[in-house]
């Protein structure tokens, strides 16, 4: 009997899309497989379009996060892990498309050794233009991947990788729910953090939709990638971050800390930093913070001294 495959799939007000990418599912050459998608609380037709998927196909199911969870794609992944029977997990987008052989493909790489899990290539397309890039990232492994996958020399999507539910129960591994962005990035980062193994191929496994209401499109998503840049100064000893990453984090801190400015979330940005003594910075660093803090408060009181805050 072949292995079950549990693809999950969170989705918010996704009933133009959702269509394309349940039926890239069911064009799938690898059959056993069941799609679990959990509704964040949609407020369009997202619920009676996937409906209309399920009465011809039982292999899809439809729940609806439970009020008590918090928002954002992570509880809902979460979610639906706890309704998944399968032995392997392919977490996916509800804007994204699958390539027709993903799942028989990862399988036999799976298959092929002792591995956890599985990372390949996503490709962009725009249904009316251009995408502004052509792939994820240009490389996908390296020999330093926690340091690399941090800086951004290697990289791939939430989408492509078919992991073996084992090794994430073994891990405890879920997405952080505090996050309501970068929490893909976050669950890569601990995967390998907690030693899972993967199988690398450059293959185009997923088609990444850009259009205008992706997440990544998210207006304020400062406050977490903070969140994530916390967790990986805290932990850089067992991460063994290198000299180069650590110097990156505290450019992204000061980049983040600007942003807030900017948005003039000042009460946020005073938050921030009290975590200064988590990046060792010198005294004039430290004194550019509260000097930020000084000109955001002019900016948000006046609407003047942005020019300052770039």
């Amino acid at each position: 009997m072949e292995s079950l495959i549990s693809i999950i799939i969170p989705t918010y007000n996704r009933a133009h899309l959702i269509g394309e990418t349940v039926e890239s599912i069911q064009n799938q050459t690898y059959e056993q497989w069941e799609c679990i998608i959990v509704d964040d609380g949609s407020t369009d037709d997202t619920e009676e379009v996937v409906l209309k998927y399920i009465e011809k196909d039982m292999r899809i199911t439809y729940y609806k996060k439970p009020s008590n969870l918090p928002k954002g794609p992570s509880a809902a992944r979460n979610y639906g892990f706890t309704k998944s029977k399968g032995m392997y997990i392919n977490w996916f987008d509800s804007d994204d498309l699958m390539h027709p052989e993903k799942l028989e493909t990862d399988l036999k790489h799976l298959a092929s050794g002792d591995f956890d899990f599985t990372i390949s290539q996503s490709s962009f397309f725009r249904k009316n233009g251009t995408p502004k890039k052509m792939y994820w990232n240009t490389s996908l492994w390296s020999e330093d991947p926690i340091n690399d996958f941090i800086t951004k020399k290697i990289g791939w999507s939430i989408n492509v990788p078919l992991w073996k539910k084992i090794s994430l129960e073994r891990c405890q591994l879920k997405f952080d729910e505090k996050l309501m962005t970068g929490d893909d990035f976050k669950y890569h980062i601990q995967a390998m953090q907690f030693g899972l193994k993967p199988i690398v191929t450059n293959q185009v496994a997923v088609r990444q939709r850009e259009h205008d209401s992706r997440l990544n499109n998210y207006p304020l998503k400062a406050p977490y990638k903070l969140k994530v840049n916390e967790y990986l100064i805290i932990n850089k000893n067992d991460l063994k971050l290198t000299t180069e990453t650590v110097f990156s984090l505290k450019v992204q801190f000061h980049k983040q800390f600007t942003s807030l400015l900017k948005h003039k979330e000042l009460c946020k940005a005073y938050t921030c930093i009290k975590k200064r003594s988590l990046y060792d910075l010198s005294f004039s660093q430290k004194k550019r913070l509260y000097v930020g803090v000084l000109m955001g408060g002019v900016y948000k009181v006046f609407g003047i001294g942005y020019s300052f805050l770039k």
